[in-house]
């Protein structure tokens, strides 16, 4: 019975501290976008909750990276893009200069890591693996 208890125990406390580092991920990611976009207050809230959202995300699919690496990614992909979708809807229009900057680099990244990896001879199952793992 001691045993189960103190086994229930450290679960709880290593359950704890994996929100707390979550939340403080979250937090700063959030702070980051605050700063790069300059959200009033409302906008400030809305985007920690859409990084709480993300943080949560990932971790719930943390499990996949060992059994299915590949659907890990695109689970992951699709996390980072519906993130970017909701941050785009948050933003106004005179704010989006940053966040369509942001879109224009990642595009030049994966488009030159795939001419790379062409001219390598990867096939199309690489050279999609490669470019999710762009992060």
């Amino acid at each position: 019975m001691k045993k189960l208890t103190l086994c229930f125990f450290f679960l709880a406390l290593a359950l704890g501290l994996s929100a707390q580092q979550a939340e403080a991920e979250a937090r700063k990611a959030a702070d980051e976008a605050i700063a790069l976009y300059q959200l009033d207050e409302t906008q400030a809230a809305e985007m920690y909750v859409i990084q709480e959202r993300r943080f949560r995300n990932l971790a719930s699919i943390e499990a996949l990276r060992q059994t299915d690496y590949k659907f890990y990614l695109q689970k992951k992909n699709s996390i980072r893009e519906g993130m970017m979708a909701s941050v785009q809807r948050l933003l106004r229009a005179n704010q989006m200069e940053p966040f369509n900057q942001a879109l224009i680099s990642r595009r030049q990244q994966e488009s030159e890591l795939k001419q790379k990896l062409k001219q390598e001879g990867a096939t199309r199952e690489e050279i999609q693996i490669a470019i999710w793992e762009l992060e």
